[in-house]
C-alpha cells in the first residue's frame, strides 16, 4: 500500500512546487492563467520531470550541457562523499546516542543537549570556512593545491604532476569511466592523486558528520531513554544482568530499527548540511547545482530548479519507505511475533 502511495505522494510535491515556483513566474509573464492555464501548465512540468526534459546548463563550466546530463556527471562525486560521511556518522551517533540515551547522569544529559543546540544553531558554512582557514597554507605547501574547489586535486596540482589534466579528467572536475573520484584514480593507479583525493573526501565528510550528527542525537538520545524504561529491560535489571549487556546488547538491538526512523526523518537535514559543504568547498556535486539552481545562478532557470526538488522528494520519499520496511524486519518484536 506505501509503494502504490508513491506516485501520489509524487504528484502531490510536484503539484506544490508548481504553485509555489510555477505559478508566480505564469502570473508576472501573463502566460496560463486560470483554471486550465493552470492545469495545463501543470501536466507539462509533470510530463518534463518525469522525462528528465530540465532544460540546458548554462554554467561557463558545462556549457550546452543536458541537465538531466549534468546530473549523471555531479552524481557519483556526490554519493561517494556521502559514503563516507554517513559511515563517520554511523560510527560516531551510534553508540555515543546509546551511551548518552542509557545515562543518568544529569552532567551528560546537560553536555548533551547543549552540544546538540550547539551543532543546530552553528551554520555548517562557518565550520567549513573556518576548517578552509585553519588548513590553508598547510595544504598548500604539502600538496601544492587547496582544499577547496572539489574533491579532486586542481590547476596547479595537475600541471605540476601531469603537465595537465590526464584524458579520464573531463571538463576539469568529472573523472572517467565511472565518476566515483576515488574509484576511478584507483583504476588508473594514479596513487598521489588518491592520496590527495582522499584526504580532501575525509575533510568534507568530517564536517558533514560534525554538524550533522548532533542534529541525529537531539532525536535519538530520547528513543534510548524511553527503551531504557521497558519493562522487559527493568526486570533484566532487577535479575542482576550488567548494565553494558543490558545497554550493548539488549537495548543497542532494540533501539536500531527506530534509530533508522529517526535517520529517515533527519535525511533532509543530512541533505541540507551536504550540499552547503559542497557549495562551501566549491566542490562540483548535487549539492553545489542545487544551491545554484535555488539562486539561479548559471543553472538555467526555473526548470533545473523544480527538477533538483522533484528528485530530492524521490530520494526523500524512497528512502522513508524503505526504511520502514527495513526497520519492520529488523525489529526483534516484529520476528518473535512473526
Amino acid at each position: 500500500m506505501r509503494l502504490a502511495l508513491i506516485p501520489g505522494q509524487l504528484l502531490f510535491v510536484l503539484m506544490i512546487l508548481y504553485i509555489a515556483i510555477g505559478e508566480p513566474t505564469n502570473i508576472a509573464t501573463h502566460q496560463n492563467l486560470g483554471v486550465i492555464g493552470f492545469f495545463s501548465g501543470f501536466a507539462h512540468v509533470v510530463i518534463n520531470d518525469f522525462t528528465g526534459n530540465w532544460g540546458v546548463s548554462t554554467f561557463d563550466q558545462y556549457p550546452g550541457v543536458p541537465i538531466s546530463q549534468l546530473y549523471g556527471f555531479l552524481l557519483p562525486s556526490s554519493v561517494e562523499l556521502a559514503v563516507f560521511a554517513l559511515g563517520i556518522s554511523a560510527a560516531v551517533a551510534y553508540p555515543v546516542a546509546l551511551w548518552i540515551g542509557w545515562s543518568r547522569r544529569p552532567g551528560v544529559d546537560v553536555a548533551a543537549r547543549i552540544a546538540s543546540l550547539f551543532g543546530t544553531l552553528l551554520p555548517v558554512f562557518i565550520v567549513g570556512l573556518l576548517v578552509i582557514t585553519a588548513l590553508f597554507f598547510w595544504f598548500l605547501a604539502e600538496f601544492n593545491d587547496l582544499p577547496v574547489g572539489g574533491v579532486i586535486p586542481g590547476d596547479t596540482w595537475w600541471l605540476t604532476y601531469y603537465q595537465g589534466y590526464p584524458s579520464w579528467v573531463v571538463y576539469q572536475s568529472i573523472t572517467q569511466p565511472t565518476g566515483f573520484p576515488l574509484v576511478d584514480g584507483v583504476i588508473h593507479q594514479a596513487w598521489s592523486y588518491e592520496e590527495i583525493t582522499l584526504i580532501k573526501t575525509l575533510i568534507q565528510a568530517v564536517i558533514i558528520a560534525l554538524v550533522y550528527v548532533t542534529i541525529f542525537l537531539r532525536h535519538a538520545r530520547s528513543v534510548v531513554r524511553a527503551a531504557s524504561q521497558e519493562a522487559h529491560l527493568m526486570a533484566a535489571r532487577s535479575r542482576g544482568i550488567p548494565e553494558g549487556t543490558l545497554l550493548w546488547k539488549h537495548t543497542a538491538r532494540r533501539v536500531t530499527p527506530t534509530f533508522l526512523i529517526v535517520f529517515a526523518l533527519t535525511l533532509p537535514a543530512y541533505l541540507g548540511t551536504q550540499f552547503v559543504v559542497e557549495a562551501t568547498f566549491l566542490d562540483p556535486g548535487v549539492g553545489f547545482l542545487a544551491l545554484s539552481s535555488l539562486t539561479d545562478q548559471g543553472s538555467g532557470g526555473i526548470a533545473p530548479l523544480q527538477a533538483m526538488m522533484f528528485l530530492l522528494s524521490i530520494v526523500v520519499i524512497v528512502w522513508l519507505f524503505a526504511v520502514d520496511v527495513l526497520a519492520r524486519r529488523m525489529d526483534p518484536r516484529e520476528v518473535t511475533s512473526s
